[in-house]
């Protein structure tokens, strides 16, 4: 292989990458406009340019060593980006975000296993991907050894390329310093896209680049609570979480969790809050939401201080005990670092095989822990069950709901999959766990807890399978309804239950029970986003955030803003939607993602 065949093939690749690229725009659908279309077509030749200059470069450093070694190196770099980019389309496809450090991490992190639960049919047609991948490039190396361009072809297809990735850059740079949303909008759809921005320079000539009505506060230094808080705690009830990886909203009922239901309809103190959000729709911002009452942007600030809980450093300073059980891991996401920081001997992980045996030994575990507590002292309960995550169940057990799916290959799934074998596989792993928590409200009662604990059930973010026939299939994708809307439960010993209507979010647990459990006398915003979860004023919006983006929730409108500072809207249906929230609303969402910055 000599360097005109090494051309050959990078050009061969290029081309191949860019009808890869060109499918990421029929997932997310194209630009309306002339400068959209424009855009879009120097977006994806010019991407793919990049990644095919790269590769020239390499390939002409490795000729040195002999044509032999060229070749096989070109067919093993070019297969491999070739297969990464084919990978990254697939989780593109179903959770519309790419392949990035944080998800490699993820995946090949301690919980990487428990959290990406793969069939064998998915290995095997991952693997016939892989040598059909292969295969081709092999094949491309081949045909470009057998013919070569002249010079003055080649300098011509040069410098085509080269127009065209000026023009990319370029289009992308004035669009970016006039914020044109038709060149902003399209940048996250294709993965490590790293176009020219000239706004700095530009700055320091003299131009001043367009500015929104509203941007994004920069990060400063965390200040957590804002103010010491100053709390008389009069008496101190125990406190049990329990939290549903992935519960539905729409799971809770009689015939999904027909036990659970009716622990619900005998009790007389139970709240349920039937319009409730959570504040992520991934575990780590929905959990960090939950008992931080700020969104997850704030993650890695306190986990760097290992900065607790409020709620975590009040009981703490009254003597409870805590009990922490979690199916899943609990250092990854991190939240032996944030959430339930110095607490000693902190159980981080299950040791069983599946998650619903996971989720039978952390159950276990914690009912042992009931056994060993002092009756003088107060205990802080955590249960996390993660079966619905992969809608696991015991094979042994029933499983009422059918047809049910065997497992689940996301590699076939489509928009035009049928969901019903996979929402009935998803309703039996919920009826198991309807089971475990029949045990626990049991035990509980045997020993005489109930009257004096305080249990809050709910889940860290919802499920979609299929719901909207986009082809989204999890979660950590969208935040229509499917995926961020859950139930919760609150069992108070002492007050009169009701059934809840109005809409709150995962933000107000925290002020409630420092208001009504510690009698604390801040006002909320010094340590929380959240407001009082009895108040039934009406929240003028609620915030949801994932791994890489921000989303407000006013009414029945979502409006999303990336990293790239353009924002999309859309119903709780995922339908797109012409009018965002309202700019009064969206400033002051915004603040709260500064609020505890000095």
């Amino acid at each position: 292989m000599n360097i005109k065949n090494i051309f050959n093939f990078c050009l061969a690749e290029l081309l191949v990458w860019a009808l890869m690229s060109l499918s990421y725009f029929f997932v997310s659908g194209f630009y309306p406009s002339w400068t959209g279309g424009i855009f879009t077509a120097l977006f994806i030749v010019g991407n793919s340019f990049m990644f095919a200059a790269a590769l020239f470069a390499v390939l002409a450093l490795v000729r040195l060593i002999g044509p032999k070694t060229a070749f096989w190196t070109a067919v093993v770099s070019g297969g491999f980006f070739s297969l990464i980019l084919g990978i990254d389309f697939i989780v593109y496809s179903q959770y519309r975000f790419h392949i990035s450090v944080a998800m490699l991490q993820l995946f090949f992190g301690p919980a990487g296993r428990e959290i990406f639960v793969f069939t064998a049919g998915t290995y095997l047609v991952l693997a016939g991907a892989v040598g059909a991948v292969f295969a081709l490039t092999w094949g491309l190396a081949k045909l470009s050894c057998c013919f070569t361009f002249s010079a003055k072809k080649i300098g011509a297809v040069c410098a085509v390329l080269l127009l065209i990735f000026a023009g990319y850059n370029g289009l992308y740079a004035w669009g970016k310093f006039m914020l044109v949303p038709a060149v902003l909008t399209q940048v996250p759809y294709l993965p490590w896209a790293q176009p020219l921005s000239l706004n700095r320079r530009l700055r320091k000539m003299g131009f001043t680049p367009k500015t929104q009505p509203y941007e994004t506060p920069r990060k400063g230094t965390i200040q957590y609570p804002l103010q010491p808080l100053s709390c008389q705690t009069e008496q101190t009830p125990n406190i049990l979480v329990i939290l549903i990886d992935s519960w539905r909203s729409d799971a809770f009922n009689e015939q999904v969790m027909p036990k659970l239901y009716r622990q619900y309809q005998k009790a007389k103190n139970v709240f349920y809050f039937t319009d409730h959000f959570s504040g992520g729709n991934a575990t780590e911002a929905g959990v960090f939401s939950f008992f931080y009452s700020m969104p997850s942007s704030y993650v890695a600030s306190i986990s760097a201080s290992e900065t607790r809980p409020v709620l975590m450093q009040e009981m703490d300073r009254l003597g409870y005990r805590f009990g922490i059980y979690a199916s899943g891991r609990l250092d990854s996401p991190p939240f032996s670092r944030n959430v339930f920081a110095k607490i000693d001997n902190l159980r981080i992980s299950s040791k069983a095989d599946t998650k619903w045996q996971r989720d039978r030994e952390a159950q276990d575990e914690f009912l042992a822990f009931l056994d060993k507590q002092d009756k003088d002292k107060p205990f802080f309960g955590f249960l996390f069950y993660d079966a619905t995550h992969g809608s696991e169940f015991d094979p042994q057990g029933p499983a009422p709901f059918q047809p049910s799916a065997d497992g689940i290959n996301y590699l076939t799934l489509t928009k035009n999959t049928d969901p019903a074998p996979y929402l009935n596989r998803y309703k039996n792993s919920a009826y198991y766990i309807d089971g475990l928590l029949d045990q626990v409200f049991s035990e509980l009662q045997k020993r005489g807890l109930m009257e004096n604990t305080l249990i809050v059930l709910t889940g860290d973010h919802g499920q979609e399978i299929n719901d909207t026939r986009q082809n989204f299939w999890g979660h950590n994708s969208n935040f229509a309804k499917y995926q961020t809307r859950v139930p919760l439960l609150i069992w108070w010993p002492g007050k009169e239950g009701a059934e809840m209507p109005y809409r709150t979010s995962h933000f107000d647990l925290v002020p409630t029970l420092m208001k009504h459990i510690f009698h604390c006398s801040n006002p909320p915003r010094d340590y929380s986003l959240g407001t009082d979860l009895l108040d039934n004023t009406p929240r003028p919006y609620s915030l949801i955030t994932s791994y890489t983006n921000k989303a407000i929730l006013q009414g029945d409108t979502i409006s999303v803003l990336n990293n790239y500072g353009s924002m999309t809207s859309y119903n709780e249906n995922l339908q797109p939607v012409e009018n965002p929230v309202s700019p009064q609303v969206m400033a002051e969402a915004l603040k709260d993602f500064s609020h505890f910055y000095k």
